[in-house]
């Protein structure tokens, strides 16, 4: 007789309490343990979860240029492309800049930062003081970045992972099968091929997937300060709060634009958000969202090898309410009042920002120094931050593929309407 065999999502789920309550468990501030016998082990916590993120980013960038080229090349001309392409980047938008706003309300409504103790205030790093202004001093020109989006070193790019730089190339890539359909066969049927290795690296990743997700959540959990996290618990309360309404934002747009129940939508696709949470990064989920998209959403290849990669790249709804928040409980910390035109400033610069956040762990903190920046918030205020940014990260991140997953559900529906 054998055991029934439990569903991919229950295992995930299963191996994150079980991380969760190990990391609990083990960390120093329980007592069971002290921080020297316990760090020699984390490594080995983090073991299976590097394995299954390498295993991810090792094809995440190929995948990445063949899903974007086949995406571009299956749509009949140039002009599906841009109906496609300027409707993707509309919703982005407008769900970021609404993303943003729910971040200002509820920081200016709960106040988060008006009950931290000024004490905490001189819980400051001169590191990151440095660093961040060392990262400030090598910030580019808006010109500069934008040409830089065309890649002059398709290596460097590669080895550096340059979201936007990979995304222009797939789409000249899929331009090009599209208007020299005849002597683009052969590079076609490569890309064909390349994607098939890519998805078969996936499945064979998500066999590690459970005791990847065990190990990532045990090693975060010993490493979060529960004393911080009880101080900063306001703050937590307002990110998760505001993280929690784009979620219903979401829904409610699948609702208006599919007439479908976003229930089932979410409930399709929750593997998704459990890995981004457990992993922190939204590239490396993307090649298993990809696969949920078509085998279980059962979207268009031409929409969900579209709009998923480049919703990787410049799609952060839950970042962007993060660094909104983050900006506004900060200034609250320092006692700096930001007007009406400042949070109307703010919305916009965190939207700007947002899309050239990289999909990779942490690096909101440092998109969040040069917003401080721009409205004379001390950035060292950051290292405030720092105890509880793994764990916001993750929630964020969750956030992030769900929405990039929602965009391609609905632009699926309204691609099929528009060609019936």
């Amino acid at each position: 007789m054998s055991l029934p065999k439990i569903a991919f999502w229950k295992q995930i789920l299963i191996a994150l309490v079980l991380g969760l309550c190990f990391g609990i468990t083990l960390n120093p501030e329980f007592g069971l343990v002290s921080s020297e016998s316990i760090k020699p082990y984390l490594v080995w916590f983090k073991l299976p979860g590097d394995v299954f993120l390498n295993l991810l980013q090792m094809i995440m960038i190929p995948l990445v240029i063949v899903s974007i080229a086949l995406g571009v090349s299956s749509l009949k001309n140039l002009k599906d492309l841009w109906s496609l392409g300027s409707k993707t980047l509309l919703y982005f938008i407008f769900t970021t800049i609404v993303s943003v706003s729910i971040g200002i309300l509820l920081t200016t409504t709960t106040k988060p930062g008006l009950q931290i103790q000024t004490k905490i205030q001189n819980q400051t790093s001169e590191s990151s003081d440095t660093s961040t202004l060392e990262k400030k001093e090598k910030e580019e020109s808006i010109p500069e970045i934008i040409a830089n989006i065309i890649p002059k070193n398709i290596v460097n790019v590669w080895s550096k992972q340059q979201m936007l730089s990979i995304v222009f190339l797939g789409m000249i890539l899929g331009v090009f099968f599209l208007t020299s359909r005849e002597s683009g066969t052969a590079l076609k049927a490569f890309c064909h091929s390349l994607e098939s290795f890519c998805l078969w690296v996936v499945a064979l990743a998500m066999k590690l997937a459970p005791l990847a997700v065990l190990g990532l959540m045990s090693y975060a959990m010993v490493q979060i300060g529960f004393s911080l996290v009880f101080g900063l618990f306001t703050y937590i309360v307002t990110v998760l709060g505001g993280l929690f309404l784009i979620l219903v934002f979401y829904s409610l747009m699948i609702l208006f634009f599919t007439r479908e129940n976003p229930l089932r939508f979410l409930s399709q696709i929750r593997e998704i958000p459990i890995l981004g949470f457990s992993t922190s990064s939204s590239s490396s989920v993307l090649p298993y969202s990809l696969k949920v998209a078509k085998e279980k959403l059962k979207l268009k290849e031409t929409v969900s090898d579209f709009v998923l990669p480049l919703g990787a790249t410049i799609n952060m709804d839950g970042t962007a309410l993060y660094q909104a928040v983050a900006t506004v409980f900060l200034s609250q910390v320092y006692q700096i009042e930001l007007s009406t035109v400042d949070l109307f400033l703010l919305v916009g610069t965190v939207t700007a920002a947002s899309i050239g956040t990289a999909a990779t762990p942490g690096v909101g903190l440092v998109i969040l120094s040069s917003i401080l920046y721009t409205f004379h918030i001390p950035v060292e205020g950051i290292a405030i931050l720092f105890g509880v940014d793994r764990f916001l990260d993750m929630c964020r991140t969750s956030v992030n593929l769900t929405g990039d997953l929602s965009c391609a559900y609905i632009m699926n529906h309204i691609w099929k309407e528009e060609n019936k």
